[in-house]
């Protein structure tokens, strides 16, 4: 099977700057915490016109669809935000 890709828009709190949401990032994968099974690549991404320009999004793609349901569960059975 091939790969999945699952596209994510933030939108930041009020009161929170467009450097703190950037190191947030950044302190994040050097932390690790985006090395997750299965997942085989990642990008942050700002847009830069139209509706979400300014914006962040996030490319996250996995191996396959079973990996991505691994981590997050199914689209009818999603995981719990706790587990």
């Amino acid at each position: 099977m091939g790969r999945i890709i699952s596209i994510h828009e933030y939108d930041v709190k009020p009161g929170i700057s467009a450097e703190q949401f950037e190191h947030a990032l950044r302190d994040a994968e050097a932390r690790g915490l985006l090395q997750l099974p299965g997942l085989v690549a990642h990008h942050f991404v700002k847009g830069a016109k139209g509706v979400r320009s300014g914006a962040y999004a996030a490319v996250w793609i996995y191996e396959s669809r079973e990996a991505w349901e691994r981590l997050w569960g199914t689209p009818e059975h999603p995981r719990p935000p706790q587990e």
